[in-house]
């Protein structure tokens, strides 16, 4: 029996598996490593709106960027900022404007949401003592209190997060779908597990994964994947494990847009909107990506 090809542009891949009004979409990544911004780019320059984005416990300008497009409607997270560059500027506008509804959560309901989702679970109990915060406070709707069958005593829970698209970004994949994480899988497996479609960006596509690293290597199935794009530098700015590092510059840059709305625009229509993914590396410069590409850092 033939195995089925995953393969296909990029522009293919968000038409025909990112729905308009997506329910909720799950971008993959933390802090300035592994964001899928390849897929992200392309679903801004099809104005996919998004009902609600779910992030990973630390989100980027992975979710950034996504809310100065003004495709949001509302955002599940724990945090969205720029680690020692500061806060996220198109996030707080956002939300101090109230052009997006915060569901603020805790690092680990969004852990043991997707774990949940994933496992086909009701919910997942905290640890004792993590429900001292006054999160289930503010947002009563995700979180609830039940009786520990064991103990008798009450105990909060984290609901099931099932998006209904995730994007993420692996290393390599082969043509099926079939790929590797080389480093941090983050919360991005769980959200594969728990998605209902899965599009995977990726830096390069191989003939034959378990060839070159054997089975046991594979951390996502190809059944698992809906769509398989190949995107060098998908990750930019920020950075992919093993290949380059984040771009420190072009945040600061993106940053610095981020001021004014006329800046912003500029920004959005050079580097997303009047360009497709294909010429997005051209508008960087080859020279500055590969620069990226430091000592240590390989294939």
């Amino acid at each position: 029996m033939e195995r089925t090809r995953k393969v296909m542009p990029i522009r293919e891949a968000i038409q025909q598996f990112v729905p308009d009004r997506c329910q909720s979409l799950a971008v993959g990544g933390m802090h300035m490593h592994n964001n899928p911004m390849a897929l992200i780019r392309e679903v801004i320059r099809q104005n996919k709106k998004i009902k609600r984005l779910l992030t990973s416990p630390s989100a980027d300008i992975n979710a950034d960027l996504l809310l100065g497009s003004g495709l949001v409607e509302e955002i599940l997270t724990a945090y969205v900022g720029f680690e020692h560059l500061g806060l996220a500027p198109n996030f707080r506008r956002a939300v101090e404007k109230k052009t997006v509804k915060l569901l603020e959560c805790d690092e680990p309901f969004l852990v043991y949401g997707f774990q949940a989702g994933a496992g086909g679970l009701p919910f997942i109990p905290y640890p004792k003592g993590l429900e001292l915060n006054d999160l289930h406070k503010i947002n009563p709707d995700l979180y609830r209190f039940t009786t520990d069958p064991y103990t008798g005593e009450q105990v909060m829970t984290a609901a099931p997060l099932r998006p209904s698209v995730a994007l993420i970004h692996c290393q390599e994949a082969d043509p099926y779908g079939n790929a590797i994480f080389k480093g941090g899988e983050f919360t991005d497996r769980q959200m594969i597990l728990a998605a209902e479609t899965v599009v995977l960006q990726v830096e390069k596509i191989v003939p034959d994964l378990v060839a070159k690293y054997g089975a046991t290597r594979i951390n996502v199935p190809g059944f698992l994947v809906s769509a398989l794009v190949e995107a060098p530098y998908g990750c930019h700015p920020t950075s992919s494990h093993t290949y380059y590092r984040d771009d420190e510059e072009h945040l600061k840059a993106y940053l610095k847009a981020c001021k004014s709305s006329e800046s912003w625009a500029e920004y959005l229509h050079r580097h997303v909107l009047d360009i497709s993914e294909e010429e997005y590396a051209a508008t960087i410069g080859r020279g500055r990506l590969d620069s990226l590409r430091s000592e240590g850092v390989f294939e």
